[in-house]
């Protein structure tokens, strides 16, 4: 009887054991062999652990920029020869400069002429009314970006001004410089380009002594219009990444910056401004840095000088593209200019304002120059111009003295035969 109590007791403690192990080994109690898997779940991985997200990428768009448009009537003559009696072709003006403007990712000009071709005769210098064709070819070699503010806004008064608006609006091309109406002013003139948001803000010196009729909508900006000029800065600065003011300033002919400009660009710097974009004196001038109050920095480029033109004087053929990289950080949001640099070309005619194209400074030669017709189309004007004023050496001199190094690494100056 004791033997049997024993054995029972013995055998329920097995049974109590293994029920013991079968409980812990599924509640993960006991411990694994050495070198298995543990059964225990590892858990959630630790948020410190995660791998943290690449930041957004920078966003960089190529601006390129010129000066004037000027479409004299010699030009649109020769582009209508060169079209035999079927239109204008334009085409050989601009080829030599057509793959550096089809290369930016945005590209901006000053039409110096207006273009209401559907209202009024072609005309030229002092009254300018250019072909339509010669903006559609803008168009085709890359220009997205038209300024009409300038000293020849007003040729065909306010329905050419209107007209030229519409042309370009139809064209699918940015245009600005003047406004419809007072509250069109208070909406900031923008340009969007690769995540980029561009704001222009577009003003003229002079306007020859023309004006809009006293009971006109229309409007535009003078350079002495101070709080005028702030308020459209101050519209941009509020919805752009990037603000650029144009001005059409300076004294006409001459390589120096005057008074004015260098006062304004300040001016400009002070507010906040990120790049000046100038024309009107049909010269290249200096290009350099400005700092604003808080420490902003301010690219100014004075004068572009002509991109396309027949005048009279050596130092209307070197005008100069400007070629910039502007970077928008993808982290900061901030945006700024992280490459510049300016292109010097040439305008090249021969006789009598024949044959007018445009070269890159680079391409263009000492043979080019002696053959350049300067010499004989000032004659024609009584205007004295020195055989040999007009060379290489003339112009080297110009682009040293008024583009530092900094802005021509790919210039290597003196290159050229």
């Amino acid at each position: 009887m004791r033997k049997d109590t024993i054995k029972l007791a013995v055998l329920i403690l097995v049974l109590c054991c293994g029920a013991l192990g079968v409980f812990a080994a599924a509640s993960g109690l006991l411990a694994p062999e050495q070198g298995g898997e543990s059964s225990v779940s590892a858990g959630p991985v630790s948020s410190s652990a995660a791998e943290e997200p690449a930041p957004p990428p920078d966003a960089v768009v190529r601006l390129r920029a010129v000066g004037d448009n000027l479409i004299h009537d010699s030009i649109y003559r020769q582009a209508a020869e060169y079209a035999g009696g079927n239109g204008f072709d334009f085409g050989p003006v601009y080829e030599h400069v057509a793959p550096l403007v089809a290369d930016a990712d945005l590209s901006f000009i000053n039409q110096e002429t207006i273009i209401a071709e559907r209202l009024y005769p072609l005309s030229g210098y002092p009254m300018f009314n250019s072909p339509e064709a010669v903006g559609r070819h803008m168009k085709e070699i890359g220009f997205d970006v038209v300024s009409v503010a300038n000293n020849h806004m007003f040729d065909m008064g306010e329905a050419g001004l209107a007209a030229a608006l519409d042309f370009w609006e139809g064209l699918g091309v940015d245009v600005f410089g003047a406004w419809r109406t007072e509250a069109a002013m208070e909406r900031p003139v923008l340009t969007e380009c690769n995540g980029i948001t561009f704001g222009w803000v577009p003003m003229t010196e002079h306007t020859n002594g023309l004006s809009l009729p006293a009971s006109t909508e229309m409007r535009y900006i003078r350079t002495d219009e101070r709080e005028l000029m702030k308020r459209q800065i101050e519209l941009a600065r509020g919805a752009a990444d990037f603000v650029i003011v144009v001005p059409h300033w300076g004294t006409e002919y001459s390589l120096e910056v005057n008074d004015n400009q260098l006062e304004l660009a300040q001016w400009f710097a002070d507010l906040g401004v990120d790049l000046v974009i100038g024309s009107h004196p049909h010269t290249l001038q200096p290009v350099e840095w400005r700092t604003g109050r808080q420490g902003h920095r301010m690219l100014v480029a004075y004068s572009l000088g002509n991109f396309v033109g027949s005048m009279l004087y050596p130092q209307n053929m070197l005008g100069g593209m400007l070629d910039l990289d502007i970077t928008k950080d993808g982290e900061t949001g901030e945006t700024s200019i992280t490459r510049a640099e300016l292109i010097p070309t040439v305008i090249h005619y021969e006789g009598l304002g024949k044959h007018l194209r445009t070269y890159p400074f680079s391409e263009y030669t000492g043979e080019l120059a002696a053959a350049h017709g300067i010499v004989q189309l000032a004659a024609s004007y009584d205007v004295a111009i020195a055989p040999g004023a007009f060379s290489l050496d003339y112009m080297r001199g110009i682009i040293k003295k008024n583009v530092p190094e900094e802005f021509r690494p790919n210039l290597p100056l003196g290159t050229q035969k």
